[in-house]
């Protein structure tokens, strides 16, 4: 896993990415008419849902000395076809804090291109997020403990829109409590099905169920005080357009573990939330597939605490990320 740290304006961000992968000699693959074209009608959704993102995009495509229209349609239809992704999110709502769990599960292959970044845009929020995609976010806590994370939903249409990389990024840069990145979620036109949960520090919690037909919200009921996700959705809205398909990832196991894990807990801080993430029917080791989890994080949205494993988790392996914590006080000194 790269762990870069970005700030500055946009172009100044990606410009600094690109140049180093042109150094590095990595290249984009090759793309099919078809996911080219694709690609190109996202990128154009993209430039209107958030413009100011598309002057990262330039600088990255300048850095790595190749065409800014060929990167972003790379990069803006990308996560369409790549619906091998099957995740476990989870917040949990304490008297005086409140605590988040994820696991991003996928092929095992997908390790070595894996990234945790500082992101810090200047006039934007600061973050820690992970992803497998430059300039788009899979999941990310910023400084003002908003927490947001991924699920992917096995939908039945697609369309040229925004995929969740880029639906992430501009709640982490720009919002900082769940019901202004329920707006932004609402605005976007996306790609394909997913969930997003999503918690904040004042304790108020959200499942967006996204899909190209419709977008649902869904908070906790009957008193409880958390959420959690992982690869179906659960509203009567939303359920014609989930056609599933993926047991083999064993996403209901999951989501019967997390709830039981969830359901029994008075309290929930940080260590507790890696012993979840770490649970046997929680994190995924599928051999034959060669599919499983290949990070997880634990995150306190109250004190920014955030501990990441790489590869799959176990007690041992969470390491603390005070990179956040570097950067505002960085900050505060100028």
């Amino acid at each position: 896993m790269y762990h870069p740290r970005l700030y500055g304006g946009f172009y100044e961000m990606g410009h600094k990415y690109g140049a180093l992968l042109h150094k590095n000699k990595v290249s984009l693959p090759e793309m099919t008419k078809s996911r080219s074209d694709f690609g190109a009608g996202c990128y154009e959704e993209l430039r209107h849902f958030y413009p100011e993102l598309i002057k990262e995009v330039r600088g990255f495509a300048d850095g790595m000395q190749i065409k800014e229209a060929l990167l972003g349609a790379f990069i803006a239809g990308l996560a369409v076809y790549d619906d091998s992704a099957k995740c476990s999110v989870f917040a949990f709502r304490n008297q005086s804090s409140t605590v988040v769990g994820r696991n991003y599960d996928m092929l095992y292959e997908f390790k070595k291109i894996t990234e945790s970044s500082l992101i810090a845009p200047e006039g934007k929020y600061a973050y820690i997020s992970q992803s497998d995609l430059f300039i788009g976010r899979s999941d990310g806590m910023n400084e003002h403990g908003l927490f947001v994370a991924m699920a992917f939903v096995n939908g039945t249409v697609i369309q040229p829109g925004i995929t969740f990389h880029f639906v992430i990024r501009k709640v982490l840069d720009n919002c900082s409590t769940v019901e202004e990145s329920i707006k932004v979620i609402r605005e976007a036109k996306v790609t394909s099905a997913n969930n997003f949960l999503l918690a904040d520090k004042s304790g108020h919690m959200a499942v967006v169920e996204t899909a190209p037909q419709a977008t649902t919200v869904r908070r906790p009921e009957g008193g409880e005080n958390f959420l959690y996700i992982t690869n179906e959705f659960k509203t009567k809205k939303m359920m014609p357009f989930d056609k599933g398909g993926i047991a083999w990832s064993k996403t209901t196991e999951r989501n019967q573990a997390l709830y039981d894990r969830l359901k029994s807990a008075r309290e929930i801080d940080v260590e507790q939330a890696k012993s979840i993430l770490a649970d046997k029917c929680v994190c995924l080791d599928l051999k034959k597939e060669k599919f499983g989890t290949i990070w997880s994080l634990a995150a306190d949205l109250n004190t920014l605490k955030l501990e990441r494993a790489e590869g799959r988790p176990t007690m041992k392996n969470f390491k603390p990320d005070t990179r956040l914590d570097w950067w505002l006080k960085r900050r505060e000194r100028k």
